[in-house]
Formats: C-alpha cells, sequence, structure tokens
C-alpha cells in the first residue's frame, strides 16, 4: 500500500470516527442536533431505534479504529521475509536484513562513527533501506555515501536473494576526530 493510498484511508476513517463520535453524542444529547438533524429525532426518541443506531455508530467507530492503526502499521515491513525452497522455507527476519545493512555500511571503513538502518517493503517482493549515520569529519560525504550504498545493495541481495529497490543514505551529523593521548 503506498503512501498516497494509506494517507487516503487515515484522513477518511479519521472524519468518519469525529463523525461517528458525534452523533454518538446526538444520541445523549436531545436536544443539541434537534434542528440539524431532525430526522435523527425519530431514532432518539424511539428505544429500539435507538440501540440500532448506536450499535450501527459504534460498528463505523471500531472499523475506523481498526483501518487507521492497519493504515499506520502497514508501512513497516512485516517481521519477516519468507524464501520458499525446495525443502521447505526460510524466514529472514527484518532485523535480520538491517544488521546486514548496518554491518555493510561499517565494514566499509568509510569513516562511519554510528549508523541505524531501517527497511521497508517495496513493489515487487523487494525492500528499501534507510541508513541514518553519523560521520566523522574528514569524510568526503558524496562519493564515500555511494559507495556505503553500493555496498549495502551488494550485501543485501548477496545474503539474503532479497532484491534491494533503494538505498537512502542520510547524513544526521559530522563530529570531528579526536586524537586520543594516552599518559
Amino acid at each position: 500500500m503506498n503512501r498516497l493510498v494509506r494517507f487516503v484511508l487515515i484522513v477518511y476513517s479519521t472524519i468518519l470516527a469525529i463523525l461517528s463520535l458525534l452523533l454518538l453524542y446526538a444520541l445523549a444529547d436531545d436536544g443539541i442536533f434537534a434542528d440539524l438533524l431532525s430526522p435523527l429525532s425519530n431514532i432518539v426518541t424511539d428505544p429500539y431505534k435507538k440501540y440500532i443506531y448506536l450499535a450501527v455508530l459504534l460498528l463505523i467507530l471500531i472499523s475506523c479504529i481498526i483501518t487507521v492503526t492497519y493504515c499506520l502499521l502497514n508501512g513497516r515491513l512485516s517481521k519477516t521475509r519468507i524464501r520458499q525452497t525446495e525443502i521447505g522455507y526460510v524466514e529472514i527476519g527484518v532485523d535480520a536484513i538491517e544488521s546486514i545493512a548496518l554491518n555493510s555500511a561499517k565494514s566499509a571503513q568509510v569513516g562511519i562513527k554510528a549508523a541505524r538502518a531501517r527497511v521497508s517493503s517495496a513493489k515487487n517482493n523487494s525492500i528499501r533501506v534507510y541508513l541514518s549515520a553519523v560521520l566523522y569529519s574528514n569524510v568526503e560525504v558524496p562519493s564515500t555515501m555511494g559507495k556505503v550504498q553500493e555496498r549495502i545493495k551488494k550485501d543485501i541481495e548477496r545474503y539474503t536473494g532479497i532484491t534491494v529497490e533503494s538505498v537512502s543514505v542520510k547524513v544526521s551529523r559530522v563530529e570531528p576526530v579526536v586524537a586520543k593521548v594516552e599518559r
């Protein structure tokens, strides 16, 4: 599910949730929406219709909450990537893929002090890798981060067999190289 679809579903569900909460409030207070929602006054006064109305509104509210939760959680890659083999299947955890990306970045020896990796799903059963890195100040950022991107892509594809659609690198900070003086 792409970002636009998730965004539209979240907005739609939020509007429906607010509307259902307002209508639930109208159920509790008979006079508040009497002029605007005169057809509802018949529902509010009849006890049998009132319970049906309450059940429908609660169902709408619950479905909105489930939809918003699904949209927010669907952006994250599922816990494992499953590869079918001749004799069974192999599950590769997201943490394992992120560890491969971190090890690749740090073993490239390009001046990365610290890094964090995140993996998300992409089209055609491939993945996207996001790396946030803290570099030392003696690093030529564009060329070295290009090498890191290539290395991460190559290592993940080699070790897991999963196609990497893109590797995005964000340099969040550059810190000076401090020489240690021993006494």
